[in-house]
């Protein structure tokens, strides 16, 4: 599963790997994807594949939580949409991302 990207999502990518004083390249490196990947990951314009952000959180020392961006003034319409979309999602995805998903959703409630 890919989580498209989003500029708070990219913003954060690239402050913790400034925290951590590594560059694209050391990153690219530590979740196995190309230097030119993570690149366009913080600009961004690629997302992320659910994997290789669980690898980011590790790499990092944080939780999904810390990563994602939240919006706490959610329009209680645009909540209920999202929620049928993950509903969707949920029925399209194998047992795997499912144990992925399941993995996120534990880390958020942290």
């Amino acid at each position: 599963m890919i989580l498209k990207n989003n500029p708070i999502l990219s913003q954060k990518i690239r402050y913790y790997r400034n925290l951590k004083n590594m560059t694209q390249e050391e990153l690219a490196q530590e979740i196995g994807v190309e230097p030119l990947h993570i690149s366009c990951v913080e600009r961004g314009s690629k997302g992320l594949r659910l994997s290789k952000l669980e690898l980011l959180c590790k790499c990092f020392n944080i939780t999904m939580a810390d990563l994602l961006p939240v919006d706490t003034q959610e329009d209680p319409e645009e909540k209920i949409m999202w929620i049928d979309e993950i509903v969707d999602t949920l029925e399209t995805l194998e047992p795997s991302q499912v144990g992925m998903l399941k993995t996120m959703v534990r880390s958020l409630r942290r």
